[in-house]
């Protein structure tokens, strides 16, 4: 199989996996802002249960609160995991891309010492096709000058 073949396969899975990776990227951008938003809104339930606390509240609304809080506290939690998870999935895809990209430039620098390869094989071949085009005309301008002058 041709270099240029193989290279042209590991751009392919190279953009591929890059294409992979943005939508890896993407996802861990919306599991960060949901973490955000999540994490906001436990500090404002906070805010304003410690304002309910002291202009005073009953039983019954603490009790609501506290299981309001352990749910928030749960889903708080659970997107730390999922940022955690899609950082995981983001770094081994990088891992791919970046191993993708290292075998592609192999490939490439393969491809131009091959190329080189090639081209010195043609100048060799040319210079000895010019070595012997000016053998002969050498050999030929010592016979035409050996020659005997007919006047």
């Amino acid at each position: 199989m041709k270099l240029a073949v193989l290279r042209s396969y590991r751009e392919q899975v190279e953009d591929t996996l890059r294409v992979e990776l943005a939508a890896v990227e993407q996802a861990l951008g919306a599991a960060v802002e949901n973490l955000r938003r999540l994490e906001a809104e436990a500090e404002h339930h906070a805010k304003l249960y410690l304002t309910d606390v002291r202009t005073g509240l009953k039983a019954d609304e603490v009790v609501w609160r506290y299981a309001d809080f352990g749910a928030l506290t749960e889903a708080v939690r659970q997107a730390q995991e999922a940022v955690e998870a899609a950082r995981q999935r983001r770094d081994q895809k990088l891992g791919e891309v970046l191993e993708a990209s290292r075998e592609k430039k192999k490939l490439e620098l393969l491809e131009r010492r091959d190329d080189l390869r090639a081209q010195r094989e043609l100048d060799r071949r040319e210079q000895r096709a010019g070595d012997e085009v000016a053998g002969r005309r050498f050999l030929a301008q010592r016979r035409h000058d050996a020659a005997p002058k007919h006047k």
